[in-house]
């Protein structure tokens, strides 16, 4: 029904004109998102060398691609943007530039922290309880408290800092984070939603997974399964769910832990947390690199308008032509060709990438029912083989229904 809408609306001249207008108001809202931050701060750490400790493949290149993304797609000035990787990355120079960003960094500010490494989890006394920890290249897991970075600090720390919203990416796995789940803030369906979460306070952390669990690496990536996720869902917009332009830290967050987890079929389970009860969310514009109040001038701006509009209206004239296709029935199973697996279906529905299926892939044969299966995930219909047994139907690209 929303692409019919869209095929009526772009017919005539008017609605053509207004499709300019709406075009041009969100990505002026959008720009405002973006600009309501004074500066942008980011430290940046990746370990492959440690002194004590294995050696990592990837980290490095993960930092890297981290720092390119936030200067190249977010806007983030170079001038303001520290890297520390191998050698360079002890404790004592984590722990110096962050607090040199943390002092600099003013109230209308955004700061990133970003570490790529190993982390540890170590038992406390009488209550049995944990601590984390992240291991810069000089830490010693034979005394992690003196050599490495309690994972406590970076709560501390926030608190110091006047930034408005400070995000901690750690691509680490360890136990004991002291900080609160990121369900149950506010809806995005909350009136004047981005304007309340862009003004107020926020401090999030996502990490890569708990206690016990080990950070993947894939020669395939070339990256971990949470630096490549944070990458596509950030710069490719796939965080982006609700489609207003703009990807906050809950999407995010809730974006990398679905993908980490069917990538990694379970074994590393990232957490989203906040370390206060403040209803702020960091922000990143898909759009910053496209429209900068400051160096777009209106000449720019119309150009871009206007080759945003023609992409738009390509992706309605390639529009599926046939009336129908067969598909596979809610509550039924297909075979998923990417990975060789059963793939249960439980929605069907016309998205921007095609037709495509809600459901979830088997990843263990002989576990549990429920543990036996991957989160819900979105599949093209494409890529899912009708097999023997399957319940099959035909979707209607008319109506927007199957039967």
């Amino acid at each position: 029904m929303v692409l019919l809408s869209f095929v009526t609306l772009i017919i005539n001249d008017t609605a053509m004109k207004l499709y300019r207008y709406i075009l041009v108001t969100s990505i002026i809202a959008t720009t405002v998102a973006y600009e309501s931050y004074s500066q942008s701060w980011a430290l940046v750490v990746g370990i492959n060398n440690y002194e004590n400790h294995r050696d990592l493949n990837y980290a490095v290149e993960d930092a890297l691609s981290i720092k390119n993304m936030l200067i190249n797609d977010f806007n983030f000035s170079r001038d303001n943007v520290t890297v520390l990787t191998n050698n360079d990355a002890t404790q004592y120079n984590i722990k110096k530039e962050l607090h040199h960003i943390v002092k600099e960094a003013g109230e209308d500010d955004r700061v990133v922290f970003y570490f790529a490494g190993h982390g540890e989890t170590e038992s406390l006394g009488l209550d049995e309880s944990s601590m984390g920890f992240l291991v810069p290249s000089d830490g010693d897991p034979e005394n992690l408290y003196l050599t490495s970075i309690p994972m406590g600090d970076l709560k501390t720390i926030s608190k110091w800092s006047k930034a408005r919203h400070m995000l901690f990416l750690v691509d680490a796995c360890y136990g004991g984070l002291a900080a609160i789940n990121t369900r149950g803030g506010l809806q995005t369906t909350t009136p004047n939603y981005i304007e309340k979460i862009a003004n107020d306070v926020s401090r999030q952390v996502l990490t890569a997974g708990g206690q016990d669990e080990v950070v993947l690496e894939s020669d395939e990536w070339e990256h971990s399964a949470f630096t490549k996720n944070i990458l596509t869902g950030l710069k490719g917009g796939k965080a982006d769910t609700n489609d207003d332009g703009v990807v906050t830290g809950a999407e995010l967050g809730e974006y990398v832990k679905e993908k980490v987890a069917f990538d990694t079929e379970n074994a590393q389970t990232p957490q989203s947390r906040k370390f206060t009860t403040d209803d702020g969310e960091i922000l990143f514009s898909i759009e910053s690199s496209k429209v900068q109040s400051n160096t777009v001038d209106e000449g720019d701006l119309q150009a871009m308008i206007d080759k945003m509009f023609m992409e738009k209206l390509a992706q309605t004239n390639t529009s599926p032509k046939k009336a129908t296709e067969t598909v596979i029935l809610p509550g039924s199973k297909g075979f998923y060709s990417s990975s060789e697996k059963e793939f249960l279906v439980s929605d069907i529905f016309y998205s921007p990438d095609g037709l495509s299926y809600r459901g979830k892939i088997k990843l263990s044969i002989g576990m549990d029912d429920e543990a036996s299966w991957s989160p819900v995930l979105q599949v093209l219909v494409k890529d899912v083989l009708i097999i023997d047994g399957s319940s099959v139907g035909q979707y209607n690209y008319s109506t927007g229904t199957f039967r």
